[in-house]
């Protein structure tokens, strides 16, 4: 293999070695440059992914929900024709008949994640007014007539009559729930990566001239409970911008999280929609990220227990259709709380010989036996039949039943005779139990405030407090103690208060739970140690 040089200059050959030097030298630059080219490519593409947040999901069109029969009559935005039953689309409000909504995506733009411009300006839509609507203009009332008419913006939900909307100014100012908006003129959005996984990403947010603003992210989880989060969702994207409402099941954690680093500079809040495991996920979620400066975390209760909502007084279940003013409320007074939360580590044995081990967090409780089958036994026939489980008075129910079974079982019984439990390093004598619990909040089994129950004379009861870096320890004698201590007719077994738990499970298998999460555990040892304090909100007491 040779090449040429020009004239009667020596060729040079790879093969022999023989290398002209100022060839050599163009080759080693070129090689370098590219070198470099692609170094620092990966680098900004490494960098840019750091902090962006992916928005596949926000820029699709039209959010649409079936709707069976409109409670008032609507106007289709597409053909006008009266609709009976057609489509709503959450964002925006538009109505289609089921004909007509391929065509909304192409000829009405949705609400929108991000704009161009410095200014804010309103996004009308036309027709399918709130009832007893006032023009916002001449103050007389909206949409009389038995036709699409009329205006209403999406953002500040302003409305007008047809003649007046050419004297409303351009300028939006988002409403009443504008210190929780994040505008869309304030994001910016840009293309990243190469054909096929480009993709569209938020590479920036700045604030907007607010002194008030707390930005508020919404996180749904429609798994949750009775699946009402799809409901909830959507009545946040119509107020919020639809970017900032996301649900775990379509977007990941990790990268709805990332708003929390494209706006340095705010305590932003989060609010879970969800049970107490969304709630534990996502604040694993934001340890992992080690977000700064720390989201505070507020609730809305969609889950059978819901712990540690009722503990921060948003209370232990969600009255439907949401109070959207009482929501936010609620978000404005809330004060900051710090909530301890434990580390959990389980390392299995088998014929004496160690495992690898399963580490986990959680903010409420962990139990042992009567209290974890019962949680055990619902979680396995709700994968079975989960149609079944679409009520939370119904999943109640199914909880008192499970219960009420295991009055007659026992299968738990003798506990004692299979764990040993070290706390703090002292050695406690069990009496015969079928259950244990280790207990953070002063809520446990969907309200009940356990520790504090016929506390009068009892030399081991100590205050409870969420941020004192201690668990509450006791035991239950059965399913029927439990079903008392519900009603208040009984106290628990009180044990200790301890900072660190050494558990041995000797032999057999035996229910166990995690915040709500339950498995069969075998023979091994289990840890439970302090782990860090969860930045949370707390609604004052009234």
């Amino acid at each position: 293999m040779s090449f040429p040089s020009g004239g009667n200059t020596t060729a040079v050959s790879f093969w022999t070695g023989h290398f002209d030097p100022l060839e050599l030298g163009i080759y080693a630059l070129l090689a370098a440059g590219v070198y470099l080219f692609v170094k620092r490519r990966g680098q900004r593409f490494t960098e840019s992914r750091h902090h962006l947040l992916p928005v596949r999901e926000f820029i699709k069109g039209h959010n649409f929900v079936l709707i069976d029969l409109f409670a008032h009559a609507s106007f289709c935005n597409i053909c006008e024709d009266i609709v009976e039953e057609g489509f709503r689309c959450e964002a925006c409000d538009i109505v289609t008949h089921r004909k007509c909504a391929h065509l909304a995506h192409g000829s009405l733009r949705c609400k929108a994640m991000s704009s161009f411009g410095p200014d804010m300006k309103h996004h009308l839509v036309k027709g399918n007014l709130p009832p007893s609507s006032i023009c916002g203009i001449c103050h007389d009332e909206c949409e009389i007539e038995d036709h699409l008419t009329d205006f209403r913006c999406i953002w500040c939900k302003i409305t007008v009559h047809t003649r007046c909307v050419d004297f409303l100014n351009d300028i939006c100012d988002l409403g009443p729930y504008r210190d929780f908006i994040i505008p869309p003129n304030c994001i910016k959005l840009k293309l990243v990566g190469l054909r096929p996984r480009r993709q569209t990403v938020v590479s920036a947010v700045r604030a907007p001239e607010n002194a008030h603003w707390m930005p508020l992210i919404v996180i749904g989880n429609r798994k949750s409970g009775a699946g009402d989060s799809s409901s909830i969702l959507g009545a946040f994207r119509n107020v919020l911008n639809p970017g900032q409402v996301i649900d775990v099941n379509v977007v990941k954690p990790e990268e709805v999280l990332e708003w929390i680093n494209l706006l340095p500079n705010h305590v932003c809040r989060i609010l879970i929609c969800g049970g107490d495991g969304t709630v534990g996920w996502i604040l694993t979620t934001i340890d992992k990220l080690k977000l700064k400066p720390r989201p505070a975390v507020g609730i809305i209760p969609i889950g059978t227990g819901n712990d540690l909502s009722n503990v921060l007084g948003w209370g232990s279940a969600v009255s439907l259709p949401l109070n959207m003013e009482k929501v936010f409320r609620n978000i404005t007074q809330a004060e900051f709380a710090m909530v301890d939360r434990w580390t959990v580590c389980v390392r299995p044995t088998r014929i004496g010989l160690p495992l690898p081990a399963k580490t986990l967090t959680f903010n409420n409780y962990v139990s042992l036996g009567v209290d974890a089958l019962v949680t055990l036994n619902f979680h396995r026939k709700r994968e079975q039949i989960p149609r079944f489980f679409a009520s939370r008075y119904m999943n109640k129910f199914l909880y008192f039943t499970y219960g009420t079974m295991d009055v007659l079982e026992r299968a738990c019984l003798n506990l004692n005779d299979k764990v040993s439990l070290e706390c703090d390093g002292k050695q406690l004598t069990l009496p015969v139990i079928e259950g244990l619990v280790f207990l953070n909040i002063p809520s446990w089994g969907a309200g009940v405030d356990v520790w504090n129950l016929n506390a009068a004379g009892d030399p081991l009861y100590a205050e409870q407090v969420i941020d004192d870096g201690y668990l509450e320890v006791f035991a239950l004698y059965s399913s029927f103690h439990i079903a008392q201590m519900q009603v208040g007719l009984s106290s628990p077994h009180r044990l200790c208060r301890a900072k660190n738990i050494k558990l041995t499970l000797r032999r057999g298998k035996v229910p166990m739970q995690v915040d709500g999460e339950p498995w069969e555990q075998g023979p091994g040892v289990i840890s439970i140690s302090y782990f860090n304090q969860a930045l949370l909100l707390e609604l004052p007491r009234k």
